[in-house]
């Protein structure tokens, strides 16, 4: 049996989930074979941007190229969101601690799911990486990251990098999902 998992992202005004924006979200569905961390299939993909009701700082600005006029009257698609998260058995974040906070509170039913953190649920240290931050990993890797902090290449490269056949012939998802697993069980 195939699990279903979404990669979330979200690009915002700032780092606090209470009092900062969200102004761009990404989530890519995709199944996969959880005994195996193989298969992977991209089942479906959705970016929004989110007018965040204020000014976005020069610094977010800076981060991930958003500005106030790329944002200017737009809308999350919350049902197609919605959609994503009903079919999803777990969520993904490469940093879970900051994603999270920003997703919960706009989609409550997120909650529901199990959160799994790619950046600290895998020993990136152990597997000789000199940083966890998903750029760098990406550079190690030879992933084309496509364009940095912007919310949907974050998602898919992410994913392309769970994907990765790592030397002792696993994929970096199936550690990533065993620690899941060792955890429930």
């Amino acid at each position: 049996m195939k699990l279903r998992a979404s990669i979330v992202d979200v690009e915002t005004t700032g780092l606090n989930p209470s009092a900062d924006e969200v102004v761009e979200l990404a989530l890519v569905l995709f199944s996969f074979d959880p005994r195996t961390g193989t298969d992977i299939q991209v089942l479906d993909e959705y970016c929004g941007l989110r007018d965040p009701g204020r000014p976005i700082p020069a610094g977010a600005t800076r981060a991930h190229g958003l500005t106030d006029a790329d944002v200017r009257g737009q809308a999350l698609d919350e049902e197609r969101v919605r959609s994503i998260l009903t079919r999803s058995h777990c969520l993904i974040a490469h940093n879970v601690s900051f994603d999270r906070g920003f997703v919960e509170r706009l989609f409550p039913e997120a909650r529901r799911l199990p959160w799994l953190c790619s950046m600290d649920g895998i020993d990136w240290r152990g597997k000789g990486q000199a940083s966890k931050g998903l750029q760098q990993l990406l550079a190690a890797h030879r992933i084309e990251p496509g364009s940095a902090h912007r919310a949907l290449d974050d998602a898919r490269a992410t994913l392309r990098l769970l994907a990765t056949v790592q030397p002792n012939g696993r994929t970096y998802l199936a550690d990533l999902i065993s620690r899941l697993q060792l955890k429930q069980g």
